[in-house]
């Protein structure tokens, strides 16, 4: 008996030892992220959470929205961010999902109005925002470790990348 005891003990460390430091990201979680955007940019978003804040640039039918899966730290798994499909020379954009690993699909950062975020070299997140009377630039790396973004010295210019086009109700 205390061998089997002793045996369920080793087994019951060595799975708990051998899962410390990561963690099971499924491979498809923003899908359900995405369908709710998709739903929300055909139907005009009458079915918004009351949850999750939508912009009213989201809503303005006359931009047009993409989004861009994007493994922004090497870990194997992408993130989701949500941008602006238009002629400028760098993509901007709203919104970045992540895969929380407490809570799930999680939108860690939101912008818009004027202020957005951009992606740079290294992947690293130039955020604008606005402060007082002016707009204060961060540049940012992502850790899904900590599930953060972590502030960096300065950053490249902001690239422009191509998005998947959301579709839209009226067009």
């Amino acid at each position: 008996m205390k061998k089997k005891i002793s045996l369920i003990m080793i087994c019951t460390c060595l799975i708990l030892l051998s899962s410390c430091g990561s963690y099971y990201i499924p491979p498809d979680w923003y899908d359900e992220t995405l369908a709710y955007y998709e739903e929300g940019f055909k139907s005009g978003w009458k079915n918004e959470k009351e949850d999750l804040y939508i912009s009213d640039e989201l809503k303005d039918e006359s931009i047009e929205f993409g989004y861009l899966l994007k493994d922004l730290d090497g870990d194997k798994a992408d993130e989701l961010l949500i941008g602006i499909i238009d002629d400028s020379d760098e993509t901007k954009f709203t919104d970045i999902y992540i895969w929380h690993r407490d809570i799930g699909a999680f939108r860690i950062m939101s912008a818009g109005e004027g202020y957005y975020m951009y992606l740079c070299d290294s992947d690293i997140i130039r955020e604008d925002s606005w402060y007082g009377s002016q707009t204060k630039t961060n540049y940012m790396r992502y850790d899904s470790k900590d599930n953060s973004f972590l502030i960096v010295d300065g950053g490249s210019k902001p690239k422009k990348v191509e998005l998947t086009r959301f579709k839209r109700g009226t067009r």
